[in-house]
């Protein structure tokens, strides 16, 4: 079962704890990244709950990017800077 389809199967809001299982990253993480808009989340009150179709639609929207984008980081080798292509 994909990511998106186990999210689907929720019938309830997600806590942050719950998308960080299903994400396979931290809650700080989960957090920071709402906090940015990074992720679809809902405020009720003073806490942070995330709908399991925007989840799902958004998980699904992540798996349709190019994951082989290339990525120029900068690498310090010996006093130099070298530019590298990083792949994801």
């Amino acid at each position: 079962m994909i990511l998106a389809e186990i999210v689907e199967s929720k019938k309830e809001a997600l806590r942050a704890a719950e998308v960080a299982r299903i994400l396979d990253v931290s809650v700080k993480k989960v957090y920071r990244m709402a906090a940015r808009g990074q992720i679809p989340s809902l405020k009720i009150s003073s806490s942070i709950r995330f709908d399991p179709h925007d989840i799902s639609e958004w998980l699904k929207s992540q798996s349709r990017m190019d994951h082989m984008q290339p990525i120029s980081r900068s690498i310090q080798l010996k006093g130099r800077i070298s530019q590298r292509r990083v792949y994801r």
